[in-house]
């Protein structure tokens, strides 16, 4: 795992070092740099495979093409005996001299035959040609920018805006995006200049006739309507998953292994456990509140496996960290646990593997699920009129709401903002995505958003712009922009920060190719039942990896809840955030300069820990990170290094 960053164009000078520098957490064990007068080229490097000879940058054997690279890819084995049927000469073990010599055999269409987790720079010196690729479901994050008649690119955005490349300043746009959806979603950052490299495209950037021009192509697309599912499909998953771990267990440094007693990190571990001769390591994150430890779950499996298990206890250390998590992150994300995990993790090794990805391939987001399959029934049933009366009175009930009644009465908006928008299924994906909101845009910017965002696009609109039209249901269409939106733009992202900031390298077997291929030729009905159709009348989501691991996983790993790394959030305001979020929001930028109400604040402050505010105090969190975020990032026209908590006090 490594970080990458540099420019292509004529007459640029970046400050290379220090772009590398500030990324030097992704990978600290070597530094390596190209430059010629069109390309600039750098990685930091973490060193997993060919731990002596893989340092980069790497050549093909005329050494007009340099590659570097971040990330691995599983199938290099394989790769690198036809391309040396082909004549080609490696000159080490790396995956990443398959790059190169791909490169010069396929040319692009070396990036559908990847199967693995990559972001990349190669560079063709002959060609004048530049590419920068992403996996297909953006594992590894890949940001960049127009510079002076050039790009620049980098493994993470701080590294762009490192001696004025690109000047630091808030997208108001994402901003309204991430306010609402706790991520920016499609191409968007935070900041305005900074785009992202989308999941399973590259940007083709030339020099021809004296300027950069560049396209950006597809090389793969998630395809929801497949032609063949497989026979017996239950087979097929658990053999999938367990040929997914064994590519994503070869490595020349320890590997350990996320363990929350969920059916996720469960099905891993036990695959893992086959397939390893040795005990391997295990490690589980926990909380004092029993209500939201999982550790008892994580032993169970962990014992059930012989594992040597590892436990991390999280107490009133958040909020001391948190602007360091913030600066990792980029963002100002609220829930950053993951941070501890990978912390403690990276004291005894250097590869991890999880389970993320299991929700969005087989349908893990139960209560979503549920509700779309209500709200499909009722756009079937009921008939127009019924169904406008019901919107109509809705549109009035959040009218009266936000021009009169109090936040602590804003828990209905939600469900009166879905019946509002029940024909719009991109509204109803916004509304239902995640624990945080509180209502429609409506909401929003009557509640919170101060001038700056006063006016802008709806999510939903960024959300459309993923869908492949077709006469898919709502759950089916919910998958599709579980996959393509929300799992890389916020969980591999913070999956992502979170071990990168420990130089940990987190690998997601889940997110294999041939998994991918497998779990979308799979009808939505084999991985989701509903009340209607369950015999224990509850929900069930995943049914299809249930069924796959039922006779390798302890009993009750199939009777937990889904959690994931948190805690609750009630608790959390009553015990440690609104303490410092009264010193932190007393005199804040982001009120000052307008982009939230500066009454908004004020009222939440002074309400305390109400439990009926709890979807305001989610908001709250969020602005509490987006204060310190502001700080770091955009106060004073320049990017600081996080500072401790204090500092962020007025």
């Amino acid at each position: 795992m490594c970080g990458i960053c540099g420019t292509f164009g004529p007459d640029l000078d970046p400050p290379l070092e220090g772009m590398g520098r500030c990324q030097s957490h992704r990978g600290p064990e070597s530094t390596g740099i190209f430059e010629d007068s069109l390309a600039k080229l750098s990685n930091q490097r973490l060193r997993v495979i060919d731990v002596e000879g893989g340092d980069q940058p790497i050549y093909n054997e005329g050494g007009d093409v340099v590659v570097v690279y971040n990330g691995e890819i599983y199938n290099f084995e394989s790769l690198r005996e036809e391309l040396r049927d082909a004549g080609h000469s490696f000159t080490t073990d790396t995956d990443t001299e398959i790059l190169v010599h791909g490169y010069e055999e396929y040319g692009t269409e070396l990036f559908g035959r990847l199967n693995g987790m990559f972001a990349a720079a190669i560079y063709d010196a002959t060609d004048q040609r530049l590419l920068l690729v992403r996996d297909r479901a953006g594992i590894k994050p890949l940001y960049v920018a127009a510079v002076d008649g050039g790009l620049a690119f980098a493994s993470e955005p701080k590294a762009l805006l490192q001696r004025g490349l690109v000047d630091p300043a808030v997208d108001t746009d994402a901003l309204r995006y991430f306010l609402q959806l706790r991520y920016t979603p499609s191409h968007t950052t935070l900041f305005e200049g900074i785009e992202t490299v989308q999941p399973g495209t590259y940007l083709d950037v030339q020099f021809s006739d004296g300027e950069v021009i560049q396209s950006m192509e597809t090389f793969w697309t998630l395809d929801m309507t497949p032609d063949s599912p497989p026979s017996d499909p239950v087979t097929a998953v658990r053999e999938a998953l367990r040929s997914a771990v064994s590519r994503q267990l070869v490595s020349d440094v320890p590997v350990g292994f996320y363990l929350s007693g969920g059916l996720d990190t469960s099905s891993v571990v036990a695959m893992a456990s086959e397939l390893s001769d040795d005990p391997i390591h295990t490690f589980c994150m926990g909380f004092d509140d029993s209500k939201w430890d999982e550790r008892e779950d994580a032993r169970t499996v962990a014992n059930h496996f012989e594992t040597i298990h590892h436990e991390i206890i999280i107490e009133d250390e958040f909020m001391r960290d948190f602007p360091k998590m913030i600066w990792h992150a980029d963002e100002p994300k609220r829930n950053l646990y993951p941070y501890y995990v990978a912390e403690a993790m990276a004291d005894h090794v250097t590869v991890a593997l999880g389970g993320l990805g299991a929700d969005e391939l087989f349908a893990g987001y139960v209560y979503r699920f549920s509700r779309l399959q209500e709200l499909q029934e009722i756009r079937r049933t009921e008939a127009e009129q019924t169904k406008a009366s019901m919107k109509s009175m809705a549109e009035s009930l959040i009218d009266t709401q936000l021009s009169s009644g109090p936040l602590q009465d804003d828990a209905g908006l939600e469900d009166m903002s879905v019946i509002r928008h029940l024909d719009d299924p991109a509204q109803l994906y916004v509304l239902l995505n995640n624990s945080d909101v509180i209502g429609d845009t409506e909401a929003y910017e009557t509640r919170a958003f101060g001038e700056a965002l006063s006016d802008g696009p709806d999510p939903a609109e960024s959300i459309r712009s993923h869908w492949s039209p077709t006469d898919s249901s709502l759950c089916e269409q919910a998958l599709e922009w579980d996959f393509t939106v929300k799992l890389p733009d916020d969980f591999l992202h913070v999956e992502d920060r979170m071990s990168m900031a420990h130089s940990l390298e987190s690998r997601v077997p889940f997110l294999d190719n041939e998994l991918i291929d497998l779990a979308f030729s799979i009808p939505f009905s084999r991985k989701f039942t509903g009340t209607g159709q369950s015999t224990t009348g509850r929900d069930v989501g995943k049914k299809i990896l249930r069924e796959a691991m039922s006779d390798l996983l302890p009993e009750a790993v199939f009777r937990k809840d889904k959690q994931g790394f948190t805690m609750p959030t009630h608790e959390f305001v009553r015990t440690e955030l609104l303490d410092y979020a009264e010193r932190i929001l007393d005199s804040p930028a982001i009120v000052s300069d307008g982009l939230i109400q500066g009454s908004y604040v004020d009222t939440l402050l002074a309400k305390g820990p109400q439990r009926e505010l709890t979807h305001h105090h989610k908001l709250l969190w969020k602005l509490v990170a987006l204060e310190i975020w502001y700080r770091i990032y955009i106060v004073g026209g320049e990017v600081t290094p996080p500072q401790s908590i204090d500092a962020y006090y007025s």
